[in-house]
């Protein structure tokens, strides 16, 4: 794994750093069952492709995961404090580590994630003298809730907020970066933001997960049109605006928002995110500090030493 910590000069669109050497990525999270639907939706989309879109949305919005396994739960139980976030939406348990009078750092996990996927990096804030809250999202996790949407993920950050106080830093991984991006545009002042493989282009995550699946080009098609059309009212009742999820969760609102001094770190084999998305961040958030990986795709990057260290660290010299 190399891990730079600075990229002055983006390179070309469609190549990672020229100083990395690739190695193969681990493969992508979509379930098996998810899977043997899409061909099973394939089959139907030959007659009714708006019946196979139909089943593909009610999908999204209900994110697949599976039972909390024993380290996951001993995690949890290792926190020093819990506190119960009453929100308009469901109760969110919140676990803290850190002395409580230290400043205060949120985790937001992505879609179908956990926060549990931070626990690496709970000893070294908290030797930084941190303290770290985590929690499961709505519909994720040890949450019993199973609909939700990014718009949920946003209230609850501006919940955390309005009990507990404005966070000294936020890290967030993937789809729950362009959560924070949402809040902030509500309100949500964190002090400083660590984006990791930040999943903010709706749009090309959508394209990329349907390809994952190996949906048909007509129910891809059909699916996107549907879901971009359903998502306005969804838009409407959350924050007031009417546009569709990729009109709203994409580049040209991140960059009305993404002011905060940060770190953005993410990996040129990212198995889920487009390289060129992450390249785009670069352009409009000069204010973050910038490291990239090689080899470590999605999900092994949240656990890796090197990034690991380099979170800590950064954190460490905001105080």
């Amino acid at each position: 794994m190399t891990l730079r910590p600075e990229l002055s000069h983006p390179a070309e669109p469609h190549s990672p750093p020229a100083n990395i050497v690739l190695q193969h990525a681990e493969p992508g999270r979509v379930p098996a069952s998810y899977r043997a639907l899409a061909a099973g939706l394939n089959l139907i989309g030959r007659v009714s492709p708006t019946l196979s879109a139909r089943v593909l949305q009610t999908l999204w919005f209900r994110p697949v995961h599976g039972r909390p396994g024993q380290r996951t739960q001993a995690f949890w139980q290792s926190a020093e404090r819990r506190h119960c976030l009453i929100t308009d939406i469901d109760g969110i348990d919140l676990h803290f580590w850190g002395n409580p009078d230290a400043p205060l750092i949120l985790g937001v996990h992505g879609w179908r994630g956990t926060g549990a996927q931070f626990r690496h990096l709970v000893p070294g804030l908290v030797e930084e003298g941190y303290q770290v809250c985590l929690f499961d999202m709505p519909a994720h996790g040890m949450n019993r809730t199973r609909f939700t949407h990014v718009f949920e993920f946003m209230q609850v950050l501006l919940s955390i907020q309005g009990q507990l106080g404005r966070p000294a830093g936020v890290i967030a991984h993937s789809l729950g970066c362009q959560a924070v991006v949402q809040a902030v545009s509500q309100g949500f002042e964190p002090g400083h933001l660590a984006f990791i493989a930040p999943g903010i282009n709706m749009d090309a995550i959508l394209d990329r997960f349907c390809q994952s699946l190996g949906l048909s080009s007509n129910v891809h098609k059909r699916f996107k049109t549907r879901l971009g059309t359903q998502s306005i009212p969804l838009s409407q009742a959350w924050i007031g605006t009417r546009e569709t999820l990729y009109e709203r969760l994409s580049h040209q609102v991140a960059r009305q928002y993404l002011n905060h001094p940060g770190l953005l770190i993410a990996d040129d084999q990212d198995e889920e995110i487009r390289w060129q998305d992450f390249q785009s961040i670069t352009g409009y958030w000069p204010q973050a500090e910038t490291s990239f990986s090689s080899g470590l795709g999605h999900y092994r990057i949240l656990k890796d030493e090197a990034v690991v260290h380099r979170v800590a660290a950064y954190f460490g010299r905001q105080l």
